[in-house]
């Protein structure tokens, strides 16, 4: 008897030890199939974004510049170089794989003319704090707020101690980004054409910054810039003293290869305007690189944020040494953004320049893309019919207004009384402004 309870003890625990068994071995199959059904999805999902047709792509692109970069249509790159790139090539090699930005990219798209032919115009996209990774710990009616009210120092100041108050040592951080980014901001560049003297130029030249995710393309901001329309020469008087000047020189035809299509920012440099301290450190740590070395171009004028250009090794011929950095805050340059008008860099405004810096990581890839008719459209039409004020009576009318209705615009924006009512400055604000604006001269014609 006691020798069959041992028999019947020592079969029970086999069996469950056989039933232990296999639902550790089930269990062990199953998430082994969870995880390639989740990898076998990934994989799918960017096969599927590798796949789709050049028409796809561009409807895609139509609507989010991001997708410039897959955009295999030979017409839109150098010839007999690669004609657009794949998902895995938007990805930042220089990056370890989990690294959290090892995703962001950045597209030049140099088209001043639109590829539809609709739509003429650049209309700058900001990025909004509730859609930054860097800023999701905070409460998104805080992000909200600071999106709205940067452009009031008083109210900053307001928001400033009550950040402090509630995330101590935390708030640093974000009043930092604040002070030396977010209160830059300025009004995004919104207009169908640039002028310069007596000629009219389509803008539409652009700089994106996107991140590849799992399924698609995500656009963070839409900068206007400038690239290159001009090229330096020496001539010599009547007196044969030898004479500094520019000449029309645009990338295309023949000169296609001075932008390569993919390139990387190996670089990225300083200014004097902002101090450069231990919380900005820490953050290029974050990013992967970046110091306070300030660039100085021909030894007198300051390139303000300069990242540098580095050309890919598959471009042996495209030009070296060329940079991201800040236009000259006066009104030309300003009022010409969009539009080729640089001897190479690539020209953004002050607020872009700063978030530039902040944002991309070292040694992210830009890619630079445009159809050669496309890339610099003159109009023969009189300027004055594209411009919004017709005199010096209307922009001054316009400067009195946004002074009085919303000072800290126009201190913000350096739109003072009185000025030329050409310049860039107004010109953007009138369209920032233009409803409520048009609704006051309707309400005060006589």
């Amino acid at each position: 008897m006691l020798k069959k309870s041992k028999w019947l003890l020592f079969a029970s625990l086999l069996i469950a030890f056989a039933i232990l068994l296999f639902i550790f071995n089930y269990s062990n199959k199953k998430k082994e199939l969870v995880k390639d059904r989740s990898n076998s999805s990934k994989l799918t999902t960017r096969k599927n974004l590798d796949s789709l047709s050049i028409e796809e792509i561009r409807a895609r692109y139509l609507n989010n510049p991001c997708y410039l970069a897959l955009l295999k249509d030979p017409n839109m790159w150098e010839k007999d170089t690669r004609p657009g790139f794949d998902y895995k090539d938007l990805i930042n090699d220089s990056l370890s794989g989990n690294h959290p930005y090892n995703n962001r990219f950045i597209v030049g798209d140099f088209n001043s003319m639109p590829l539809d032919g609709k739509k003429i115009g650049i209309y700058e996209i900001y990025p909004s704090l509730s859609s930054l990774s860097e800023f999701k710990s905070y409460p998104k009616e805080l992000l909200e707020k600071l999106d709205t009210i940067v452009y009031s120092e008083n109210n900053l100041k307001i928001v400033y101690a009550d950040i402090k108050t509630k995330y101590g040592s935390k708030a640093d951080r974000l009043i930092n980004f604040i002070e030396k980014v977010w209160k830059y901001k300025i009004i995004p560049i919104s207009r169908e054409y640039s002028i310069n003297g007596d000629k009219v130029y389509a803008a539409g030249q652009v700089m994106v910054l996107c991140e590849a995710c799992s399924d698609t393309l995500k656009l963070v901001g839409k900068f206007a810039t400038s690239a290159k329309r001009q090229d330096f020469m020496f001539r010599t008087d009547a007196n044969g003293n030898k004479i500094k000047a520019t000449i029309e020189y645009a990338p295309v035809g023949d000169r296609r290869g001075y932008y390569a299509g993919l390139n990387r920012i190996t670089s990225k440099n300083w200014e004097t305007e902002r101090s450069y301290d231990s919380l900005d450190i820490e953050r290029d740590n974050e990013v992967g690189g970046g110091n306070n070395r300030i660039t100085i171009y021909d030894r007198k004028v300051e390139l303000p944020n300069f990242l540098l250009i580095q050309p890919d090794k598959s471009y042996p011929k495209s030009m070296r040494q060329n940079g991201i950095h800040e236009i000259a805050l006066n009104y030309l340059p300003r009022g010409m953004l969009g539009t080729p008008n640089s001897i190479g860099c690539l020209r953004v405004s002050d607020f872009g320049s700063k978030f530039f810096r902040w944002w991309v990581p070292q040694n992210a890839k830009l890619f630079i893309a445009y159809n050669d008719s496309l890339y610099l459209k003159k109009h023969d039409s009189n300027p004055m019919s594209y411009l919004p004020f017709k005199n010096q009576t209307d922009g001054d009318k316009f400067r009195k207004w946004i002074n009085i209705n919303y000072p800290d615009f126009a201190k913000r924006f350096d739109i003072s009384i009185d000025g030329d009512y050409k310049n860039g400055f107004i010109i953007d604000g009138y369209y920032f402004f233009k409803k409520e604006y048009d609704n006051y001269l309707n309400k005060n014609q006589n």
